[in-house]
């Protein structure tokens, strides 16, 4: 007897996560405030909170000259009064991507750096599933086989990759990015048209650009061998429906949240890792459009049509829901799928942890009681009705993440 999982939690058709770097972000009150606005219930300075789930990243470093916030004060060792709530925000997985090292735009990068965040990671046993490469050609600490980038490069002394894969880093961002309006959807003339599209500019237009841009799929997620050995997965990040980026910062921010944009994300029934910088320019008041695209897509998140979480969960999901590995026992009274606590996939053999299996949703052919035990644990499912497929099915109930409270000194 075979089980297939259905592609998103049920009911929704979609999935969405808003990843934005920490570039610019300047003001630690803002930082937090913005952060309660999205994620809680509590009243803020930009209104009632919205209680979505949106997640952030973090750097350990500044080496520019303009005040931006980071872990440690400019190059030292000395920790700011961001730190406690970084590591706050890691534990309650609110921040799962380290935007790099650090700031290193004016150059100056060393292995050094690498190993004085790791030893942070290591102190406070903290897990950063998301490396996203920061920064022009001087970020000399960037991941990828392209050129200036030799984090991953065991022969140059920027090279970093091999203390990293211990406290995460399961998914890295090289730069590629997309018009494409939902990776992984449905094969209709929104998608094939934008991917022929980007298939031309990237041999006519950016034909002698070196530097990563578009891919030839509109997979979200792809192996990645990095020059070290290790296999990580890259993935792909949506800027815009169509034209070129500026800033990508706040004010741009609900341009990429349109409600059109959100309402064609489901009928291309996509993943989108929506690429931005909400950080940057962000002060007590945000502008009255995004408000009320935020408060847009928290209907749609409501009526349960987008699925929303964090970058590194929208991308575990899909890993998992792809590459999980389980039995199904057939009894006369019950149908029994056993999950396996260790998944093979092209980047090869990883762990399952239980939270991992959240949302996780199995189409059923026979009508009788169905049990998911994992590591001897049987699990609360939900009997779901017939989808849009007239097929019913069931899930572990897709928990939201525990928002965490945040006090600022």
């Amino acid at each position: 007897m075979n089980l297939k999982i259905r592609k998103f939690p049920y009911p929704y058709k979609c999935a969405l996560s808003i990843s934005s770097d920490i570039d610019n972000a300047s003001s630690l009150k803002f930082f937090v405030q913005f952060m309660d606005f999205l994620n809680s219930e509590k009243q803020t300075i930009y209104g009632p909170g919205l209680e979505l789930e949106v997640g952030n990243s973090f750097w350990f470093f500044n080496g520019s000259k303009s005040a931006q916030l980071s872990y440690f004060e400019g190059l030292t060792d000395k920790e700011t009064a961001l730190a406690p709530i970084i590591r706050l925000y890691i534990k309650s997985k609110h921040i799962d991507t380290l935007h790099s090292w650090g700031n290193f735009d004016k150059g100056g990068f060393k292995r050094y750096y690498a190993e004085k965040g790791v030893e942070v990671l290591d102190r406070y046993n903290l897990y950063i599933p998301v490396w996203i490469n920061h920064g022009v050609d001087l970020n000399y600490q960037k991941v990828g086989d392209y050129p200036k980038m030799y984090g991953d490069d065991p022969t140059h002394p920027c090279y970093h990759t091999d203390l990293i894969s211990e406290f995460g880093f399961e998914f890295i961002w090289t730069g590629k990015v997309t018009h494409i309006i939902g990776q992984n959807g449905r094969k209709n003339f929104s998608i094939l048209s934008k991917l022929i599209i980007q298939k031309i500019l990237k041999k006519i237009k950016y034909q002698h650009v070196k530097d990563p841009i578009y891919d030839d799929d509109n997979n979200l997620i792809k192996p990645l061998l990095l020059r070290d050995g290790n296999k990580k997965w890259e993935f792909i990040r949506f800027i815009n429906s169509w034209g070129n980026a500026g800033k990508l910062d706040l004010h741009e921010f609900s341009g990429q949240i349109s409600a059109q944009t959100l309402k064609r994300l489901i009928k291309n029934q996509g993943i989108m890792i929506l690429y931005t910088h909400f950080n940057e320019n962000l002060c007590a008041s945000i502008p009255m459009r995004l408000k009320e695209r935020l408060i847009f897509l928290k209907k749609m998140v409501n009526r349960r049509e987008i699925l929303m979480g964090t970058t590194s969960r929208i991308l575990k999901y899909w890993e998992i829901s792809n590459y999980i590995n389980f039995k199904v026992q057939n009894f006369e009274d019950k149908v029994i799928v056993l999950i396996d606590d260790k998944m093979h996939s092209p980047v090869g053999e990883k762990p399952v942890k239980s939270f991992h299996l959240s949302g996780l949703t199995f189409y059923i052919d026979v009508l009788k009681p169905h049990k998911i035990i994992f590591k001897g644990k049987s699990y609360k499912t939900i009997l779901n009705p017939p989808d849009q497929t007239g097929k019913q099915s069931i899930s572990i109930p897709w928990q939201k993440l525990e928002y965490p409270e945040v006090n600022i000194q």
